[in-house]
């Protein structure tokens, strides 16, 4: 996970203008990234198998793993929807 810089602004709340400073805030950093769910994970794990079948190293094989689950998941969902399926997992 990366890290993200929010520039200060300005928001508001209660009929107020409220100023927010400027902050760090946790990103995912791709949309390829890895996501939580039972169907994400299953297939996350049957992808490194194979690769770990082929001779790659456990961790290339779990990240080659990830990426390809990330990737067939947006491909299924799109955006609109997978960024709705992402909100509702947090």
């Amino acid at each position: 996970m990366g890290k993200t810089y929010v520039k200060p602004h300005y928001i508001r709340r209660y009929g107020k203008r409220i100023r927010i400073k400027g902050h760090y805030r946790k990103t995912t950093g791709s949309l390829a990234k890895g996501r939580s769910g039972r169907k994400f994970k299953r297939l996350q794990r049957k992808v490194t198998i194979e690769y770990l079948k082929k001779g790659y190293p456990f961790s290339k094989a779990q990240q080659i793993g990830r990426a390809t689950a990330g990737k067939i998941f947006w491909l299924k969902y799109g955006k609109k929807s997978g960024r709705w399926i992402l909100k509702r997992e947090r």
